[in-house]
């Protein structure tokens, strides 16, 4: 029989160890993607108990359900709009009345709620001890002490949430007295939205009002479709009128004050503090952590090691896929006749989409780093940290957090968190420079020149140098941009601080993986269809050699005729002032299709001018043996691979957070090509000069 499916929505705090019960409750069964009409992420997953399908959406952190965000309208939106069954609030007992803020609202929609007090055991170190019993009275609903990095709870939270499915849990709703004045105003506009019986059916009633009364822009263009909006406004302009001159404040800010009143009399009740501790292990390490000297050393420091954690222990595995793929490669050489259909396999498929993947365990190496220091804290301390400098530039602080989303894997999540930024101008700043961080598609590219022309003792290093390098050049350039372009004052910045904590060990893989599957499936199938079309390029027109040449020439003759080739030599003036040739050249432009193709497109260039088929050798060792490269050269491709024009998908996502701007996303492709070109320029012609690298 087909189970029955419980829709069950996770909500909560940023910080508050939402990933991390989602990550238990759901394991590997879980995908990502986006919700309809916006490109805030979307987490799923499902889980079987009890003879029930659990389908678990894991809504993006928020600390309200205002419309001041498109997080907490997507949030919001999909409370509302797909009523799930259960909603579960994660809260940090830690900080239980910050937390239980946003508990508030989602009581407000009619819809069964479940508290998890998540990281009980923090509290408890903390010398907060919470009594869950009275808690639970309170709330009027259940509340289940969990501790989301040791995995402890997590059944106890898929049985209740069966148990309120199945009628067995009684629920309580709860509702925030906001006082006789509100309460009459209220009782007010609900008389009007009431003759409405469409209009809530489809919205919490008492929601509703309170957005209404709220003035609430997304709620108020609902209400306007219905024949009583012009009655609604009338009386919602009154009400808050007359609320304003009893109270001497707007009811945005009052209606604010009764919920934390609630919270705070809630936490007077249940929550009680044996010992207050002034500084707590986080405060005494953020002490260091965070001192004006020693932060930004720590920070350098610690993106250093993320590196040679990377680079040293991915080179055994790096080496094994690099020999699995040479094999692969002899052998389709031996069992495929010579011909189109083995030059398709060998130069088109192996030697472009294995090119790419030979790198893949060097990228989820470096997503396990990250994603460790992102779960213990750190990462919120660094842009902490960063802002110092960063406003010096005419950054904002929370700039640092899109740069360092696409140092984690990719531009285009990069650019679409600069949302978070209030002001416009700094949006587009942060926006313009977030492309110059090393993602997860340009690593590929490091990785191969880095390992071809520099030994391996010394590769996490020149690695760090390239990301203080791409650092550097972000701040110059909002710097110059904020000067020329965008001028006025940088907003200030604010941020939460979570406390540190250790690392579940299976969510640190899980979400190495889940990064890891995203680059996999974009080398499955873009690269391979890109692949292709590279392969294409360079093998047609099919031209015959003159009888004179050797073997080699003749592959080369056969490259450069092709239409790829031909492209190639137009480009190449262009290019030779920065230390490339037309092949260089042809896989930068084919890297603006994504930035792993510049590693396929050599190996496919290289694969097809290669003589002896029966004995390949990886493109890194072929890169090597070519005369043409150098340290310098490839130092200045590094440069302007670093650099240049975001992917097509990255511009396409700019165009639309830009506000479907032409002009500024034309300005993005002016400016970075010519950034990047002047980089390559000055580290080529400087170093021959120098003599340095040649």
């Amino acid at each position: 029989m087909k189970k029955i499916k419980i829709n069950v929505a996770l909500a909560g705090n940023p910080n508050s160890g939402k990933s991390t019960i989602f990550n238990n409750i759901t394991g590997a069964r879980q995908h990502v993607g986006n919700y309809p009409g916006v490109t805030v992420e979307k987490k799923e997953g499902k889980v079987d108990f009890k003879g029930y399908e659990l389908n678990i959406i894991d809504l993006p952190g928020t600390y309200g359900l205002s419309a001041y965000s498109e997080d907490e309208v997507v949030a919001r939106d999909f409370i509302i709009k797909e009523k799930p069954d259960v909603i579960v609030h994660i809260v940090d007992s830690s900080n239980l009345e910050r937390n239980l803020y946003l508990g508030t609202q989602l009581m407000e929609l009619d819809i069964p709620l479940v508290f998890v007090m998540n990281m009980s055991d923090m509290a408890e170190k903390n010398r907060q001890f919470i009594d869950y019993k009275k808690l639970s009275d309170l709330l009027g609903t259940a509340v289940i002490p969990t501790v989301g990095n040791k995995n402890l709870g997590t059944d106890k939270i898929l049985d209740t949430i069966v148990k309120i499915y199945e009628g067995k849990m009684k629920i309580k709703m709860v509702e925030v007295d906001y006082g006789s004045e509100i309460n009459e105003e209220i009782i007010k506009i609900t008389s009007i939205i009431k003759r409405e019986k469409d209009l809530i059916s489809l919205y919490p009633l008492n929601w509703l009002v309170i957005k209404v009364l709220e003035n609430d822009p997304e709620v108020m263009s609902i209400v306007n479709s219905y024949a009583t909006a012009s009655e609604v406004i009338a009386q919602k302009d009154k009400s808050r009128q007359h609320l304003y001159l009893h109270f001497g404040d707007n009811i945005e800010t009052i209606i604010a004050d009764r919920r934390y009143g609630f919270v705070s009399g809630a936490c007077l009740e249940c929550l009680k503090i044996t010992v207050e501790e002034r500084h707590n292990l986080s405060d005494r390490i953020d002490k260091v952590i965070l001192n004006r000297v020693l932060g930004l050393p720590i920070f350098a420091m610690v993106m250093y090691l993320i590196f040679k954690f990377t680079f040293t222990f991915s080179e055994p595995m790096v080496g094994w896929f690099e020999s699995f793929f040479e094999l692969l490669s002899s052998l389709a050489v031996k069992y495929i006749p010579d011909g189109l259909v083995q030059s398709f396999v060998v130069d088109g498929l192996i030697g472009g989409v294995g090119g790419v993947l030979g790198f893949f365990p060097l990228v989820l190496f470096m997503f396990f780093a990250i994603a460790f220091f992102e779960d213990s804290g750190y990462m919120a301390r660094a842009a902490f940290v960063m802002d110092r400098i960063m406003s010096k530039f005419g950054l904002h602080g929370k700039s640092f957090l899109p740069m360092m989303i696409s140092t984690n894997g990719c531009a285009v999540p990069g650019i679409m968190a600069t949302r978070t930024l209030s002001n416009k101008r700094d949006r587009l700043i942060t926006m313009m420079v977030t492309p110059f961080m090393i993602c997860g598609a340009k690593l590929p590219i490091f990785a191969l020149f880095i390992g071809a022309f520099f030994s391996a003792e010394y590769g996490a290093d020149i690695m760090f140098i390239m990301y203080i390098l791409s650092v550097i050049i972000a701040f110059v350039s909002a710097w110059v941009l904020k000067k020329l372009v965008f001028q006025g004052e940088t907003s200030h910045f604010v941020m939460e601080l979570p406390p540190y904590r250790l690392p579940s060990f299976t969510g640190l893989l899980l979400k190495m993986w889940e990064r890891g599957r995203l680059y996999l499936k974009k080398a499955g199938t873009i690269i391979v269809v890109i692949s292709i079309m590279i392969w294409a390029g360079f093998t047609f027109p099919i031209k015959e050699a003159p009888d004179s040449l050797t073997d080699e020439a003749a592959a080369s003759f056969q490259i450069e005729e092709s239409y790829a080739g031909r492209i190639g030599k137009f480009i190449e003036s262009v290019v030779r002032p920065i230390g490339m040739d037309w092949r260089g050249g042809v896989a930068l432009i084919a890297g603006v299709a994504a930035k792993e193709v510049v590693v396929s497109t050599l190996g496919t260039i290289y694969s097809l001018g290669e003589v002896d088929a029966e004995a390949p050798d990886s493109l890194k060792e072929v890169l090597q043996k070519d005369k043409f490269w150098n340290p310098l050269k490839a130092v200045a491709f590094l440069m302007f691979s670093l650099i240049y024009l975001p992917c097509f998908v990255a511009m396409a996502v700019f165009y639309r957070e830009s506000g479907s701007s032409i002009k500024w996303t034309f300005f993005l492709i002016f400016w970075t090509s010519v950034m990047a070109w002047g980089a390559a320029f000055i580290v080529y012609q400087g170093g021959t000069l120098l003599g340095i690298g040649v």
